[in-house]
């Protein structure tokens, strides 16, 4: 069976932003990830850009005085 992960993220930014092109930005549990695009990204912030459809990971660096963005996946190589 395979899933749609494209589909999934973009109904979930309907629901949170009310738009497909909308930008999510929160804390997801690692089972919540792999549910809704099949993988875990990492822990800390997970934003979810579907202008540009992207998802990264954002992670607090320098004692919490910078942020690094990492992990970015496009939603086509899901």
């Amino acid at each position: 069976m395979k899933t749609d992960y494209a589909s999934n993220l973009a109904l979930f930014l309907l629901e949170k932003t009310g738009s497909i092109f909308g930008v999510w930005e929160g804390r997801m549990l690692a089972k919540d990830q792999r549910t809704l695009f099949g993988r875990f990204i990492g822990k800390g912030l997970v934003i979810i850009n579907g202008q540009e459809e992207t998802i990264c990971q954002c992670v607090s660096v320098c004692f919490g005085l910078d942020y690094d963005y990492r992990n970015f996946v496009e939603w086509k190589n899901l």
